[in-house]
């Protein structure tokens, strides 16, 4: 019986580091992003309506992978 406790345990926890980094991950590109989106709005100004839009496709794509990653872990918390 102990073992099984130990299995689910370390099953819960190696799920919380993953997605601990899943959003680390996300975060990173979040920045990534919008760095890049600030160093484009310098150097042309006229163009910030177009990359505003871009960065928030992107900021929508890099976001995917922590929302999924919640939805994993969620399901193997209950499950």
């Amino acid at each position: 019986m102990a073992v099984l406790v130990n299995i689910a345990s370390a099953r819960v926890i190696g799920d919380a580091i993953g997605f601990g980094v899943a959003v680390a991950g996300g975060a990173i590109g979040d920045g990534l992003v919008f760095s890049r989106l600030v160093e484009g709005v310098a150097r042309q100004p006229e163009a910030q309506g177009r990359l505003m839009a871009l960065a928030f496709i992107g900021v929508g794509i890099v976001e995917a992978l922590p929302i999924i990653s919640l939805v994993l872990f969620l399901i193997h918390l209950i499950g």
